[in-house]
C-alpha cells in the first residue's frame, strides 16, 4: 500500500488466520504505524477517508495495540560519498580563495569604520540564527529539516556574498573584513547556537546527541584554509593572485556547472517530492536576512554602499560546508532530511541576487522613462512660453558692444564690461 498522508486502512482478516500487508516507502524519513483490532461490524460500510476521522472513537477488541516505528533509508551510493567529499573540498577551497583575496591594507582601512563591522557581526552571528529558528518553528516541516535550517543560518560566508559585492561594485573592504570576522567568530558561535537551539529540533530517535564535535572539525577546516590564504596574500601576493586567476576561479566555475547538473541528479530526492513549506523557508531565509541587514544598516546611518554590502553578506550562507558537516555527522535518514534545507538555500541565494538585480534594472528603467517624460514636458513648456512672449511683447533692438572702463577708482583699467 502507498499512503502519502496519515489515514486509516482496514484489512479484513478471520479468526486464527494470518493477514499480511506491505508498506511501500515513498521518501526517506520516519513514521509511526499503529495496528488496532476492531470488530467487523464497527467498520462495515466505511471507506478509508471517512474511517480516518472516527477510528479513534472505535472500541478495539484488545487493549494491546501494536505501535511500529517505521524508518525509511535512502540507499547510499558511491556518488553520494563523492558529492559530499567534493562539497567539503570546494568549501575549503573557497575559504582559501577568500583569504588570498583579502588585503591587509583594505582591512586596516575598514577598521576605521567600526560601526559597519559591528552591524554586520550582529546581523550574521546573532540575528540570522534567531531568524532561522523562528521560521523553522512555524513552518510545517519535520524536525530534521528544521535542524538543517538552524545549522545553515549559523554558518555565514561561503564566498557568494563577496562575489555579489564585487559584481555590484559595493564596498569590497567591508566584505573582506566581514568575512574575516565571521570565519573566526563562527568557530565558537555556531556550535553554541546549535547546542542551545538545536535540542528543540534534533530528533533523539536516530543520533543520540547533537554532533557538535564533528561540526567543529569542518568549521575548523575552513578557518585553517582561510588563514593559509591570508598568509599567502600577506607574504606572497603574486602567488596569491596567480592562484586566484589561474586555478581557483576556473575551478569554481567548473564546479558550479557540475553542481547544477550532476549535483541535482545525485540529490534528486530533494527535488522529486518538494515540500512547499521547506521551499518557502529556503526563500524567506536569505530574503529576510538581506532586508534585516539593510534595515539595520539604514538605522545606524551607514553609507549606501555599506548598507548594500551588509545586506548581501548577511544573506550569504556557507551551504556547502553545512551539507558536508550534516552528511558526515548525522546518522541516516537524519542526514538526508537535514540536508534538504542547505541544498535548497544553496539555490535560492543566487536566485535572490538575480531577482534583486532584475528589480533594480527595472526600477532604473522606470526612473529613466519618467525623467525623460519630465524633460519633454519642460521643453514643450519652455517653447510654448517663448512663442507667447514674442507674440505679446514689444521688443527693443539695441547693439551690444564691449568697452573698457575708464573709472580707475572702482575697477581696473583693462577690465571689460558689456553695455547695452
Amino acid at each position: 500500500m502507498s499512503i502519502q498522508s496519515p489515514q486509516a486502512v482496514f484489512i479484513r482478516i478471520r479468526l486464527n488466520m494470518e493477514g499480511n500487508f506491505t508498506i511501500q516507502a515513498l521518501q526517506a524519513g520516519r513514521v509511526s504505524m499503529e495496528v488496532m483490532f476492531h470488530h467487523a461490524d464497527d467498520v462495515k460500510g466505511m471507506d478509508a477517508s471517512s474511517a480516518s476521522h472516527v477510528v479513534g472513537s472505535l472500541q478495539p477488541v484488545s487493549d494491546n495495540n501494536l505501535d511500529y516505528p517505521v524508518t525509511v533509508y535512502r540507499k547510499q551510493r558511491m556518488a553520494d560519498f563523492v558529492f559530499n567529499s567534493a562539497a567539503a573540498a570546494i568549501a575549503i577551497i573557497i575559504s582559501f580563495g577568500i583569504g588570498c583575496a583579502t588585503k591587509v591594507d583594505l582591512v586596516k582601512h575598514q577598521l576605521k569604520f567600526p560601526v559597519s563591522l559591528l552591524v554586520g557581526f550582529c546581523c550574521q552571528i546573532i540575528i540570522m540564527p534567531m531568524l532561522a529558528f523562528g521560521l523553522a518553528y512555524f513552518l510545517q516541516i519535520d524536525d530534521e529539516t528544521r535542524f538543517g535550517f538552524l545549522c545553515v543560518a549559523c554558518v555565514p560566508g561561503g564566498g557568494m556574498g563577496h562575489m555579489a559585492t564585487v559584481i555590484s561594485k559595493n564596498s569590497v573592504p567591508l566584505s573582506l573584513t566581514t568575512n574575516m570576522i565571521s570565519v573566526v567568530s563562527m568557530l565558537g558561535t555556531a556550535p553554541l547556537w546549535i547546542f542551545v537551539l538545536g535540542k528543540y529540533f534534533h530528533s533523539t530517535k536516530g543520533s543520540k546527541t547533537i554532533p557538535i564535535y564533528y561540526f567543529e572539525i569542518w568549521l575548523a577546516a575552513t578557518f585553517f584554509a582561510y588563514s593559509l590564504g591570508l598568509l599567502t596574500s600577506r607574504f606572497k601576493q603574486t602567488l596569491a593572485e596567480g592562484l586566484l586567476t589561474w586555478i581557483i576561479k576556473p575551478l569554481l566555475l567548473l564546479t558550479t556547472i557540475l553542481y547544477i547538473t550532476v549535483g541535482v541528479y545525485i540529490n534528486m530526492y530533494v527535488f522529486q517530492d518538494v515540500n512547499g513549506d521547506a521551499l518557502l523557508g529556503a526563500i524567506l531565509l536569505p530574503f529576510s536576512g538581506f532586508f534585516v541587514g539593510y534595515l539595520l544598516a539604514l538605522i545606524f546611518r551607514q553609507k549606501p554602499e555599506f548598507r548594500k554590502t551588509i545586506a548581501t553578506e548577511t544573506s550569504s550562507l556557507n551551504c556547502l560546508i553545512v551539507v558536508a558537516a550534516l552528511r558526515f555527522s548525522l546518522d541516516q535518514p537524519d542526514a538526508d532530511m537535514a540536508s534538504i534545507a542547505p541544498i535548497w538555500v544553496m539555490f535560492t541565494i543566487p536566485g535572490m541576487y538575480i531577482s534583486l538585480t532584475i528589480l533594480k534594472k527595472f526600477m532604473n528603467c522606470v526612473a529613466g522613462f519618467l525623467e525623460n517624460q519630465k524633460q519633454k514636458q519642460y521643453k514643450n513648456f519652455t517653447l510654448a512660453s517663448g512663442i507667447i512672449n514674442q507674440a505679446n511683447m514689444t521688443t527693443l533692438s539695441a547693439p551690444l558692444f564691449i568697452g573698457e572702463t575708464i573709472d580707475d577708482s572702482n575697477v581696473n583699467s583693462n577690465e571689460k564690461v558689456t553695455v547695452l
